[in-house]
């Protein structure tokens, strides 16, 4: 008995180490940057242009605010590092930087209630914040970068994240000395038609359906109109028959 209690023992030793959760782990996805208020993807620009986010349908962390304590960030970090490697703790960036909206940096945002799904995302974001000393090393001329959006947990542990890849080129020409251009990043979810055509056919429906149901009323008050010996006008027959006839 002592030796089979001392497997059990081990055994759950073994299956606690092996399922423990791996530390720094989460869950990669892609985002891809547009051109605001649409879904193109925009694939580069100067350091003025604005950029808009699009992730994947139903992108969403793990929990929510209210209940889970989830908020989501966004991060912009040098290639070889990840969004794993900052710390949202305080509500910002440990480390390097973010993106930026309307003047400030976009994180701490509350998620969908219950659903935990990313909802408000800024219709634009700018690089208008980074300069040449942020983004280069001395003697360099370009340099990669990977930014997204991110959640985070309680403690401000990424669990997952959007990412895509850039280029920074050092530009005299620029008001702020870069360009930049997207080396990799994700795809937008194409529809099979038109939002315009869907929405048309959908006013036809509803159009179809309203004609045929006011035809539906009219035969019915005919029909209602005979079953009680009565015309469209509200005469009998026999009153019908004592009016004189309409001269031509």
């Amino acid at each position: 008995m002592a030796s089979e209690a001392l497997c059990a023992v081990a055994l759950a030793l073994v299956t606690a180490v092996v399922t423990a959760p791996v530390a720094g782990a989460a869950t990669a996805g892609a985002e891809v940057l547009v051109t605001p208020g649409t879904t193109r993807p925009l694939s580069s620009g100067a350091s003025t242009t604005p950029y808009g986010v699009v992730l994947p349908p139903g992108a969403s962390c793990p929990g929510d605010t209210a209940h889970d304590g989830y908020h989501v960030y966004s991060y912009l970090v040098p290639q070889g590092a990840s969004p794993t490697d900052v710390s949202f703790r305080t509500g910002d960036p440990s480390r390097w930087y973010g993106y930026i909206a309307d003047g400030a940096y976009f994180g701490a945002v509350n998620t969908a209630e219950t659903t935990g799904q990313i909802v408000g995302l800024p219709s634009q974001f700018t690089w208008t914040r980074l300069t040449p000393q942020i983004l280069f090393k001395a003697g360099q001329r370009s340099a990669a970068w990977s930014g997204g959006i991110a959640c985070a947990d309680t403690h401000g542990q990424v669990t997952d994240f959007w990412n895509s890849n850039l280029v920074f080129v050092a530009d005299p020409a620029d008001p702020h000395g870069f360009t930049w251009k997207v080396v990799d990043q994700g795809t937008v979810p194409s529809s099979p038609f038109p939002v315009g055509l869907v929405v048309g056919l959908g006013l036809l429906v509803v159009a179809a359906a309203a004609g045929a149901y006011a035809l539906r009323l009219r035969r019915r008050d005919r029909w209602a109109s005979l079953d009680d010996g009565t015309d469209d006008h509200g005469d009998s027959p026999a009153e019908r028959r004592t009016q004189p006839e309409a001269v031509g």
